[in-house]
């Protein structure tokens, strides 16, 4: 049974208005006129995707037909996803209580990998969840009385334990140079696990933005999130990944979700370059691989925008150069010059100048 709530990526409990504006926007994300020049392939899971919205949208908007959706779905589906008392973070939204979800936006991605063990879901551990208000403050649990002496204690213990290891270190010999020992070296994820990551990241961050739609900063995590889902399977391509190149073709439209995100931060944010400078980035990739010069060009406009604001920002000078070679012609010496340019510049993110380095590697050959 399909979700709709997934499809309009809306919140179960949305009210009309939120679903008219959702429908809206995927509308005119999924217009024919955007894929102008596009693959037949990517037209085709465009036209799916658009009469999967149709269908979503028809069902949402109709109240009668939206709440038989909502038993039937609640007889159906939510069963499935039960699971035993007392564990409610793997609850589904709808039946989670508002005030268990964690609307703190998400960490900016930067364009780089999330570490490991990185957790993406938008709900409060049962250890971080807060009690009730009351009378418009917030009640903090008491702590037990055995709580403080329990820890006096304990700091003792260590105390003594430490200064035992300590004399014992300095009175018995060093021991002999260790036998080799097999290492045991953890598992290279798949490619399909490194994305599931990124799907993660990408969901609980389009969650965020409808929880809380006048943050900037969660507009901005749901641009670095697709960005980042796609860009990664970008760089998969030139190892000759049969499967990335499948996969990527099939998220080419994440580039223009990444841009609708970044602009309504921008709506927000108006003096903020660097997301204009992200916004021209995924314009020009868009318009690379799909060879489509209008986006190209479009991108570009935005980068020089940006750069005329911010000339000595690193994130605007290495966007500006992937508009330069996305534009026909390119304009491949001027990129090359700019990604130099983020390497002399003190102080730059790391990430930025091997990205800076990849690209320099790329086309300056």
């Amino acid at each position: 049974m399909a979700d709709y709530y997934e499809i309009l990526q809306v919140h179960p409990k949305a009210d009309a208005e939120a679903i008219r504006a959702a429908y809206e926007r995927l509308r005119e994300r999924y217009d024919p006129t955007r894929l102008e020049g596009a693959a037949d392939e990517l037209v085709e899971l465009a036209r799916r995707r658009r009469d999967e919205i149709e269908r979503a949208y028809q069902v949402l908007s109709d109240p009668r037909r939206r709440a038989e959706y909502d038993q039937r779905f609640k007889e159906e589906v939510q069963p499935a996803l039960s699971v035993p008392e007392g564990n409610a973070d793997t609850l589904p939204v709808s039946e989670m209580d508002d005030e268990l979800i964690d609307f703190r936006p998400l960490p900016p991605a930067r364009r780089q990998e999330r570490p490991p063990g990185f957790n993406p879901q938008p709900y409060l551990s049962p250890h971080s969840r807060q009690s009730p208000v009351a009378r418009g403050r917030v009640v903090r649990r008491q702590q037990p009385v055995w709580l403080l002496p329990s820890l006096v204690v304990a700091a003792a213990t260590f105390s003594i334990v430490l200064g035992t290891l300590i004399s014992t270190a300095l009175v018995v010999p060093p021991p002999a140079a260790p036998t080799a020992v097999a290492t045991i070296v953890p598992p290279t994820p798949t490619l399909r696990e490194i994305l599931d990551q990124f799907e993660g990241q990408v969901i609980a961050a389009q969650q965020v933005t409808t929880q809380v739609p006048d943050n900037p900063n969660a507009w901005i995590n749901l641009g670095n999130a697709l960005f980042d889902s796609v860009v990664y399977v970008r760089e998969q391509l030139t190892n000759g990944n049969t499967e990335a190149q499948q996969i990527y073709q099939e998220r080419l439209p994440r580039w223009l979700e990444a841009v609708d995100a970044y602009r309504k931060a921008l709506e927000l944010q108006p003096g903020n370059d660097v997301i204009r400078a992200d916004i021209a980035a995924s314009l020009c990739y868009y318009g690379l691989d799909t060879n489509n010069p209008q986006r190209a060009a479009e991108g570009l406009s935005e980068a020089e925008k940006a750069l005329q604001a911010a000339p000595q920002d690193a994130r605007v000078l290495l966007s500006h150069g992937i508009c330069l070679v996305a534009v026909d012609p390119p304009q491949t010496e001027q990129a090359i010059q700019q990604w130099q340019l983020v390497l002399s510049i003190p102080g730059v993110a790391p990430g930025l100048q091997v990205q800076a380095q990849i690209l320099i590697d790329e086309y300056g050959q």
